[in-house]
């Protein structure tokens, strides 16, 4: 079973690795917190899966957060996104605001290859990609330094294009 884990963290190493862009500054987003496995194209690891940590993803950010330049593909052009993946913050923080709107500030790192946009219908995980913990979306990590929780609603799931 520790093999199995040992590999898993050097498989996720090893794939964040990818060239980093980071956002000068801080930024304030809001939007809703789900665990990853309910995000569509997102599937938990193995070693989450073991109960070793969870990922947790921000989305369903209001309109005018989601207009908001966030970011850069490598060029100076400003790429706005709709999700992100909550890091540097304690999965008891987060795990307490699953299904709730919240107001991050933090710092936004975005890889070459992340997704801009909200994941479609189309990119279900499937079987294999949950048993290996394949993610089909790759999205921009949010590193979080404040979080609150605030008045509002989030659905079920995060909305997917059609």
């Amino acid at each position: 079973m520790f093999k199995t884990m040992a590999l898993a963290a050097a498989i996720a190493s090893a794939a964040s690795t990818s060239l980093v862009f980071a956002q000068s500054g801080p930024k304030t987003l809001t939007g809703c917190v789900y665990q990853e496995k309910d995000v569509p194209g997102r599937a938990p690891n193995l070693a989450e899966r073991a109960g070793l940590g969870e990922d947790y993803i921000l989305a369903e950010l209001s309109a005018a957060e989601a207009a908001k330049p966030a970011g850069t593909t490598g060029s100076s052009v400003p790429t706005t996104y709709s999700m992100y993946k909550l890091e540097k913050i304690a999965d008891t923080q987060l795990k307490a605001v699953v299904g709730k709107r919240v107001e991050v500030t933090g710092t936004i790192n975005v890889k070459a290859n992340d997704s801009t946009g909200q994941p479609s219908a189309s990119v279900e995980t499937n079987k294999t990609d949950k048993i290996i913990g394949r993610d089909r979306v790759a999205l921009p990590a949010f590193e979080v330094s404040r979080m609150r929780e605030i008045a509002g609603s989030c659905p079920a799931k995060p909305t997917t294009v059609q």
